[in-house]
């Protein structure tokens, strides 16, 4: 059989088919189709890859998306971060619509459009995959077990309230833990706080780094792995 007998297209339903097109055309791709009766359809396409969306009553209601599997998620994601800049003044990292952000190493990110979809941009032949099914490793303290849910959870999901809730957890459990895994706790705590606007608990978490007797350089490394670049 041609591989090419059988092609799968997402549509993705939309409150507004016109600001969805100009947000995805924004992004760098071609609308394709527009129609607006006697319903709203249209089309993009971007390396040969296309997305549909319908207008749909209430889309912004519950979750929908799809995956684009592309070959340097980094370098995607650095184009959607400086059009989205381009477009709206900022890069949205929070709201609709948001993309959200990612470390070096890191083979995923999501972009939000305006009208709620998630579009989910895969590197092939990922690897973090492969990396979190470590979590199971029973040699593994139950802080650096939830450093790496906690990673899961800000990276995979968006879910920063729930990372941030699980490393509140376990760092509350934390005494006998190793100081670096303490720091690297710490400081991902403190950026999802500086994400979710908890100034409170940022300068918790300086005071709780300053107490910890490591070198100034592990701390530098641990920063640069964690803390995001705006």
């Amino acid at each position: 059989m041609n591989n090419n007998e059988w092609v799968t297209t997402p549509i993705l339903p939309c409150s507004n088919i016109g600001d969805t097109l100009a947000f995805w055309e924004n992004l760098g791709f071609t609308v394709t189709y527009r129609q607006d009766r006697p319903y709203q359809y249209g089309a993009v396409a971007r390396n040969g890859h296309e997305i549909h969306f319908v207008r749909v009553k209430g889309a912004d209601s519950g979750y929908t998306g799809c995956l684009i599997r592309v070959t340097d998620v980094q370098d995607v994601h650095v184009q959607f971060c400086k059009s989205l800049k381009t477009q709206l003044g900022r890069v949205p990292f929070t709201g609709v619509p948001r993309i959200s952000r990612m470390k070096p190493g890191q083979s995923r990110f999501t972009i939000t459009d305006v009208s709620g979809n998630s579009v989910i941009c895969v590197e092939i032949g990922e690897k973090d995959e492969q990396d979190f099914e470590q979590l199971e490793k029973k040699s593994w303290t139950p802080l650096q077990k939830t450093i790496f849910l906690a990673l899961r959870l800000r990276d995979f999901k968006e879910d920063y309230a729930a990372a941030a809730k699980v490393l509140d957890n376990a760092l509350s459990r934390a005494e006998e833990e190793a100081p670096a895994d303490k720091a690297e706790g710490w400081i991902m705590r403190w950026e999802l706080a500086r994400v979710l606007e908890e100034s409170e608990k940022q300068r918790q978490c300086e005071t709780n780094l300053a107490s910890l007797d490591l070198d100034a350089l592990v701390i530098e490394d641990l920063k640069r792995k964690h803390l995001w670049q705006e």
